[in-house]
């Protein structure tokens, strides 16, 4: 029983990044409403409009974890010069539609490499830029939130995700570069306490190019995938843990809350 608590443990899910910042092909002229889009976004930066540059966001707008999302117009405006600077605007509003903006098909039209993507309509999905002003607030974050951790969890590079199943709080950091580490309590503890288990030496694979995506932690005969489920139905929940047992699933459990990460 305690080996399957230890497997259940094991697994939490998910990290994301909103869009792929590299694409493979190019549908760039695929979409008849590409060019009056594009234009109606480098117009309003151009103008420095910042109430129709919020109203012009899809929300929640996501941003590098610990950034707390971005809920509403208001609270985009109260945060503008966090999330886009004079160097991304300058970029923007002199930008080239042939150049420097690609249809990149069902996945959206994308910015240069990534740093801004739009829908069909214009309206901007993801902001992957981020300002100086961003990084420095999130440095500071970041420090805090390990002082907040157990102490024998206080050394990572980046936190990934902190969420809930019905049993487990689960964490998961970056800890070197494409390694990371799972942490896991009873559902009803502080991260502050010793984890009952920790994993380390995950991958992130992806599942396909839609942004769905697993981290893999293994221990001995056992395997402990964690799925990050950003593109699903309505009834699909934000993630799922599933332990493995030589190819045979002997855990499957829904992620209910996050709290940190998305």
């Amino acid at each position: 029983m305690r080996l399957i608590t230890a497997t259940i443990l094991s697994c939490a899910l998910i990290l994301s990044f909103s869009r792929p910042l590299h694409a493979e092909t190019d549908f760039k002229n695929t979409n008849p409403n590409f060019e009056s889009a594009v234009k109606k976004v480098i117009e309003l930066i151009g103008k420095n409009d910042r109430e129709a540059i919020a109203n012009l966001v899809v929300y929640p707008l996501h941003r590098k974890v610990p950034l707390p999302s971005i809920n509403t117009p208001s609270q985009f405006l109260e945060v503008f010069d966090e999330v886009l600077d004079e160097e991304l605007l300058k970029a923007i509003s002199s930008s080239s539609i042939s150049d420097d903006w690609a249809d990149m098909g069902w996945r959206g039209i994308m910015f240069q490499n990534g740093a801004l993507w739009l829908d069909e309509d214009g309206k901007i999905t993801a902001i992957n830029y981020q300002t100086e002003k961003a990084k420095r607030k999130r440095d500071i974050l970041i420090e805090a939130d390990k002082k907040n951790l157990h102490s024998s969890l206080q050394e990572f590079l980046e936190p990934i995700l902190e969420w809930r199943t019905k049993d487990f709080r689960i964490r998961i950091d970056r800890v070197a570069d494409e390694k990371y580490r799972l942490a896991v309590w009873p559902a009803q503890k502080e991260t502050s306490e010793k984890p009952d288990l920790v994993l380390n030496n995950g991958e992130l694979l992806p599942d396909g190019s839609g942004g769905n995506r697993h981290y893999d932690f293994k221990s001995g005969a056992y395997l402990y995938r964690c799925f990050v489920n950003e593109i699903g139905t309505a009834d699909t929940p934000p993630g799922e843990l599933k332990i493995y047992k030589r190819k045979k699933v002997v855990l499957s459990q829904p992620v209910i809350e996050v709290i940190t990460g998305w």
